[in-house]
């Protein structure tokens, strides 16, 4: 895929500027990259807002994204006689003031993307063919490890570590069935006839084509259903008569009544304020356009507002290590952040600075304690 090309042709549809060849040529460059498509579409609905009609403001931030660029040598190479400029002045037309803008304002956005794709090339994957199982009709990530995969009837899914997907009753027959534990990215093929359906130990989920994450671990405090694009139907399993549609930019989160069964055993109480099932936007990172729900799918570990003792859970699986708490005090702290490349030291000592240092820990092999 050449993504050079895809962006020149994302910069001239949000500029106005497509032929209906380019836009057509567009969308079949970008059908097979479901996280490509919810970046673009992120970007779009940022383009949609107001424009800055600050051509100073605009001039220095393409220079910066392009010396960004140049550093990493991705800069583009203007075409022969073509010049950027952004001017001011009272004699240049309204129409003229809002080309330069545009031209500015998609520079921008194309240095970024560029910038950010060169930079996501270089972002160690956390695959590892060692941590991968598969067997007929299944496939399971241990810790530390995720991958991608096409079922058998076209769809793609990206499975994050210490999951299980079950694909058996996928067949020719038209059932599109299938079994999840843990987490998966599913960017499923629209097939009105035969809808697909996900099985989890609490949710079952009913889509006809769509671009979703299902995050269903059993021992985490919730399970949610984040959508990206179309449509999906959820259906609680011990609420028969509830379901619930989502729209895009929405998830469902339900408490999950394995992790509320281990607190009562443990003599701990669940807040009485938090609802079983409700309904929530997604969130996006700070700063950013990536969906935090979805990140991990591009190697990003990010959270908001989350407490420590869940966080931990997260950690275990990304780095293949177990964390105990001594500090019990510390596990309801709640946490926001977004690490890439970092090691596990790197970001428990970024923890110890965002909570004021008011904990330690202590890393052997792969065992952490918190105290």
């Amino acid at each position: 895929m050449n993504r050079d090309k895809i962006w020149h042709l994302f910069a001239r549809k949000l500029s106005g500027e497509s032929s209906r060849d380019e836009l057509h040529e567009l969308e079949s460059l970008i059908e097979e990259d479901s996280p490509l498509k919810y970046e673009m579409d992120a970007l779009t609905q940022l383009w949609e807002q107001k424009l800055p009609q600050d051509a100073e403001y605009l001039e220095a931030t393409y220079h910066l994204h392009y010396e960004k660029m140049k550093k990493l040598g991705v800069a583009p190479v203007p075409a022969e006689n073509e010049q950027v400029y952004f001017e001011t002045g009272k004699r240049n037309s309204f129409k003229k003031r809002r080309f330069i803008a545009v031209f500015g304002f998609v520079s921008v956005l194309l240095a970024a993307a560029i910038v950010f794709l060169k930079s996501e090339d270089q972002t160690p994957q956390k695959k590892s063919t060692d941590q991968i199982t598969h067997s007929p009709n299944e496939i399971k990530t241990k810790r530390g490890s995720s991958t991608q995969f096409k079922l058998p009837d076209g769809s793609t899914v990206w499975l994050n570590a210490d999951s299980k997907l079950n694909y058996s009753k996928i067949n020719a027959t038209g059932i599109r069935e299938v079994y999840l534990t843990g987490e998966g990215f599913f960017d499923v093929v629209r097939n009105p006839a035969r809808p697909f359906i996900i099985h989890t130990e609490s949710i079952d989920i009913k889509v006809l084509g769509t671009t979703f994450n299902v995050k269903a671990y059993p021992d985490d405090k919730t399970i949610e259903t984040s959508l990206i694009h179309g449509s999906v139907e959820v259906m609680v399993k011990n609420r028969p008569n509830e379901k619930y549609l989502l729209k895009p930019n929405q998830k469902l989160v339900l408490m999950n009544e394995q992790y509320a069964a281990k607190r009562e055993k443990d003599q701990r109480i669940m807040p009485v304020n938090i609802p079983i099932v409700f309904v929530k936007q997604i969130n996006y990172l700070q700063g950013d356009t990536t969906v935090s729900e979805t990140s991990w799918v591009r190697n990003k570990l990010s959270f908001e507002d989350e407490p420590f003792a869940e966080l931990a859970k997260r950690l275990e699986r990304w780095y293949d290590v177990s964390i105990e708490f001594k500090n019990k005090e510390i596990e309801e702290v709640e946490l926001s952040g977004s690490f890439e490349q970092e090691t596990l030291t790197q970001v428990l000592e970024a923890l110890r600075f965002i909570n004021n240092y008011k904990f330690k820990y202590k890393v052997e092999g792969k065992q952490v304690v918190i105290f």
